[in-house]
């Protein structure tokens, strides 16, 4: 199955190590997304299976 989540809106890192986290997108609904933050889908770094120059593969 494929989905295409939107472009990378924010990452969270271990301020104590530098290592990334997660990386932040947003959510399904845009519209509702400008009234609330809370939308956001969090996607943890072990789920992420390749980076390209494009497209980023993550396992959900």
């Amino acid at each position: 199955m494929e989905e295409d989540f939107g472009y990378v809106q924010d990452v969270t890192a271990d301020l104590e190590t530098g290592i990334i986290t997660s990386i932040i997108v947003p959510g399904s609904n845009k519209i509702l997304s400008m009234f609330s933050a809370n939308n956001d889908i969090v996607i943890p770094w072990k789920n992420i299976k390749c980076i390209g120059d494009d497209i980023i593969l993550v396992e959900i």
